[in-house]
């Protein structure tokens, strides 16, 4: 975990010292420098740090206001004692404040009045902080947790350092402060880290925080030798698979529904070795409200929307799409399933992910589970988005003639409302293949494909599939 927030705090700084487009900040070691975020105005960040617009415009020489963009980088008043660069930092599983207090050399009480938080109790993971960063070199990391009945000299011998400077590093007033199971922090080389979770376990991360409804997120754990891990999220059984190209590294996929309510979340974290338990961890996880639109009313066949028949095709559904399989079908990002291209507008939405609907009449309780795509674009043909094996080619109620494809370790992908389907259930169908032909059966207004992907058991934004690279 210390390594990533050592590497994630330099590459902030270079990315933003190399990138930022206008720059008001001069060097001034009066006051520390803040990099504007997108979509910050100067007001939200008066506000965000307790001064007024008139004084950031005066203390940086700004002729105009509505230059202030995204890298632009500014001085900051009135934060005494407080020097350096000013960063965003989105808290990780295992971090906690007095942690960066300790690891950055930073009073925790001044991270207290720079974020505005009366208690450390209340950062959650995906809690974005201010961090104050000065000198890269001397941040400190994670090199062991203090073992039962562990002495002041043991700790130190352990580190090979001076018992007085351990001491000091970590906030330590005497030997007798030392508690079992607490975190010591040191200057070490990156082999030696390790997390506060297990002394097994290099770093869990979780990305991308905070969790949004509908997206599609990535748990890595990075152990020091291999190991068994389980856990959840929300409820959701966590399935974890070795990275192909990393050595006792591990990933789990997890989709967050569209409709999960914001708020906290319980993630938990188990781990095993030879079967013997080694850890046990839980912690709460900031999820919020994604941003989607309200379609105008639907209306639509009246036994398209009665629970009495909608409700077994959802059972049908949800066991066609919670198998888990180990292995993994897909490489890469996935593929629009039709002809042509976002960029030349030979493609084109009907319908996004995750927009609110009412169905004849009925209240917003229902949200779009996909992607629809027109039929005025090159052809009606269907292609499978990615590699994998078709686990239902049949005709339904609701998604009329569909055909879901399983991709392995519990990504699915679906095509309904089509014409005619070109595929059988056990095929193994490659990238790009023909599966299809776009039609209007089932609950429609007229003539698509609705395509959806399914990520351990919860539908989310396919267009993330298509941008991203998931393990």
């Amino acid at each position: 975990m210390r390594k990533k927030f050592c590497l994630s705090l330099l590459i902030s700084i270079l990315f933003l010292t190399f990138n930022s487009t206008i720059i008001f900040a001069q060097d001034n070691p009066e006051y520390p420098v803040y990099v504007v975020q997108a979509g910050e105005t100067l007001t939200l960040i008066a506000e965000k740090f307790n001064t007024t617009v008139d004084e950031l415009i005066s203390i940086n020489g700004i002729v105009n206001a509505d230059l202030i963009s995204e890298g632009t980088e500014l001085f900051i008043p009135g934060l005494e004692g407080v020097t350096g660069r000013l960063i965003t930092h989105a808290v990780n599983i295992g971090e906690t404040l007095e942690d960066f207090s300790i690891a950055n050399a930073i009073p925790l009480q001044t991270l207290l009045s720079l974020n505005k938080i009366t208690s450390p109790n209340e950062i959650y993971v995906g809690t974005n902080i201010i961090l104050p960063v000065s000198d890269e070199a001397n941040v400190l990391s994670v090199a062991h947790t203090v073992k039962s009945q562990d002495t002041l000299l043991e700790n130190a011998v352990r580190q090979q350092s001076n018992p007085w400077v351990l001491l000091q590093q970590n906030n330590l007033r005497t030997g007798n402060s030392l508690i079992p199971s607490t975190p010591i922090f040191a200057q070490i080389s990156s082999d030696q880290i390790v997390s506060t979770i297990s002394p097994v376990i290099r770093d869990v991360e979780i990305s991308p925080l905070p969790l949004v409804q509908g997206t599609t997120i990535v748990i890595k754990v990075e152990a020091t030798e291999p190991i068994d891990l389980s856990g959840s999220l929300d409820g959701h059984t966590l399935h974890f698979f070795p990275y192909q190209d990393q050595v006792n590294a591990y990933y789990a996929i997890q989709g967050i529904h569209a409709m999960a309510e914001p708020g906290l979340v319980s993630f938990t974290l188990n781990g095993s070795l030879q079967g013997a338990p080694v850890f046990s961890y839980d912690q709460m996880l900031l999820q919020q409200a994604g941003t989607f639109i309200q379609d105008p009313p639907l209306y639509v066949q009246d036994e398209t929307v009665d629970p009495a028949i909608t409700g077994p095709e959802e059972e049908l559904v949800m066991s066609c799409t919670s198998q888990i399989s180990p292995e993994k079908y897909w490489g890469g990002s996935f593929r629009y399933p039709v002809d042509g291209s976002v960029e030349d507008d030979t493609i084109g939405f009907m319908s996004t992910f995750g927009n609110r609907r009412s169905y004849n009449g009925s209240e917003y309780t229902y949200f779009h589970s996909g992607l629809d795509f027109g039929v005025y674009m090159n052809s009606l043909n269907i292609y499978a988005a990615e590699s994998g094996t078709v686990v239902f080619a049949g005709s339904l109620t609701v998604r009329g003639n569909a055909t879901f494809i399983d991709h392995g370790q519990g990504i699915f992908s679906g095509y309904f409302h089509q014409s005619q389907i070109l595929v059988n259930v056990g095929d193994y169908v490659q990238k790009g293949q023909l599966i299809g032909l776009i039609g209007s059966t089932g609950r429609v207004t007229g003539p698509h494909l609705h395509w959806e992907i399914w990520a351990n058991g919860v539908q989310v934004n396919p267009v993330d599939w298509v941008l991203n690279t998931y393990p």
